[in-house]
């Protein structure tokens, strides 16, 4: 049960494409060493192994793909299994940082800022070269519980909204096609934000949306109607916290909203004691703070200086807080 071995294997594979080289006829050893760029040697010993679990079939040195193989062809990476073993993929890098576990459970910490020294967001923002998988990375967890927040606030008293840390822009495109009066901005780091800003041009939305490359820990932009979290402050401890609600506070003045859409990170999950306690220890694994219930959003909101605006809309997967500044 404590072998890491085959769970290395599979990553190495995926990591390789060698799946894709095997069905495209590059089926020796000599063959994917030049084809990946890899020594032959340990490489053959990985097809090998490949081949004892069933994935690979072994005929003469030649191989090639048994029908366990066929998640780990790139055709099929919107299985997302593929890209959750890619050592180069944001998924498989964020993926492998379990192997830190004993640092969140010494710390508190997301695992990644063990296995780094410092935070996904930070790691991805100041790698100068483009990171494989971030966007559909950023897609799937804005795409979570989302239509929570598209179709369960009342937008049309809305004329502008601020998308704070709003990654790759998916949820204020669904936000700006599914309301056509509105006019979003989007703010975050100059990476996400470079991202963004192409994305809502290519769906038709930049004259509706306005860009911003910055930290939330800095002054937003002011006088927008509704200021938007939406899974955003559990990476962050309660004081980094606070510190955001109250710069969405602050910029929202007296009159403007502050939006919390926050993930419920543990829900229930279907399967036996084993499935539910590997996808609790992932999830505290991944974030911070990943328990937080409405109450401690709520508490959290009070010492940024904001108001519960009525009562939290709640679903199985997200909870979206209003709140106003106190006055």
């Amino acid at each position: 049960m404590a072998d890491l071995i085959t769970p290395m294997a599979l990553r190495v594979a995926a990591t390789l494409h060698l799946a894709d080289h095997v069905a495209a006829g590059v089926d020796t050893v000599p063959a994917l060493a030049r084809a990946t760029g890899c020594l032959g040697r340990p490489l053959g010993k990985v097809m090998d192994h490949l081949a004892a679990l069933g994935v690979m079939r072994s005929d003469r040195g030649r191989y090639a793909l048994n029908d366990l193989a066929t998640p780990l062809l790139s055709e099929w990476d919107e299985l997302g299994i593929r890209p959750m073993l890619d050592l180069g993929d944001i998924a498989g890098r964020t993926e492998m940082t379990i192997t830190h576990l004993l640092h969140t459970v010494r710390t508190g910490q997301a695992a990644y800022e063990g296995a780094w020294g410092r935070t996904l967001w930070d790691d991805v923002n100041e790698t100068s070269v483009p990171v494989a998988g971030l966007e559909a990375f950023e897609r799937n967890t804005a795409s979570f519980g989302s239509e929570l927040v598209v179709e369960g606030y009342e937008w049309s008293a809305v004329n502008s909204v601020v998308d704070v840390g709003g990654n790759s822009g998916a949820l204020l495109q669904a936000l700006l096609a599914a309301h056509p009066h509105l006019h979003g901005t989007l703010l975050d780091l100059p990476k996400f934000a470079d991202m963004a800003a192409h994305n809502l041009r290519e769906a038709g939305l930049g004259e509706r949306s306005t860009v911003v490359g910055a930290s939330f820990f800095e002054p937003l932009p002011t006088g927008k109607d509704v200021y938007l979290l939406s899974a955003i402050l559990a990476d962050w401890s309660d004081e980094q916290a606070v510190d955001i609600l109250r710069n969405c506070a602050t910029a929202a003045g007296p009159v403007g909203r502050v939006l919390l859409a926050e993930i419920h990170l543990a829900p229930a999950v279907e399967g036996d004691a084993v499935e539910r306690s590997m996808a609790a220890l992932w999830i505290e694994a991944s974030m911070g703070h990943p328990d937080r219930t409405v109450d401690d959003l709520k508490a959290l909101g009070r010492t940024a200086g904001l108001d519960v605006v009525g009562q939290a809309r709640v679903s199985e997967v997200r909870s979206v807080i209003e709140f106003k500044a106190v006055r």
